[in-house]
């Protein structure tokens, strides 16, 4: 399950289903950019953190663009070296999406039975993202061929 759970984050990685996570500030504060600009936020402005863009820092995830579950396996957890909200597709901190965990779980399920029991083949192109959505998805249709795999007993 553990392969299974770093494709599932991966994929969330490069596809956030929320791209993107606003709050409301409560109480001035100053930020500093890494390279060294300090900048006040005041109370009752919106902040936005765009997850759909930061999961695409170079400096954070190596080759960022391309999709590779093993960045979040035991030996390189690139996920963690950069700090805890490296990863943000459930939000972070104590405004995480309790049900992450559930998610995963409910995730690793139905994938693995699809995979397992299915044979599955993308018909059409790679589709582009829906970036005009709240909620990310894919542009057009998507065609994908399954048939059932004949399962034989060990």
């Amino acid at each position: 399950m553990n392969t299974l759970h770093c494709c599932i984050k991966e994929a969330l990685r490069m596809h956030p289903p929320a791209p993107a996570l606003t709050r409301t500030v409560r109480k001035c504060f100053a930020m500093r950019t890494r390279e060294g600009k300090e900048y006040k936020v005041p109370e009752g402005h919106n902040v936005v953190s765009y997850a759909a863009f930061n999961h695409r820092l170079g400096y954070v995830y190596r080759d960022p663009d391309e999709y590779d579950p093993e960045r979040f396996c035991a030996e390189r957890k690139e996920d963690e070296v950069a700090g805890k909200f490296s990863f943000t597709a459930f939000g972070g901190g104590r405004h995480a999406c309790l049900g992450e965990h559930y998610a995963f779980l409910k995730m690793k399920v139905i994938w693995s039975h699809l995979l397992r029991n299915f044979e599955l083949e993308l018909l059409s192109p790679f589709p582009e993202v829906e970036l005009n959505n709240i909620t990310l998805g894919p542009q057009g249709e998507v065609m994908v061929s399954y048939k059932r795999r004949k399962l034989t007993s060990t």
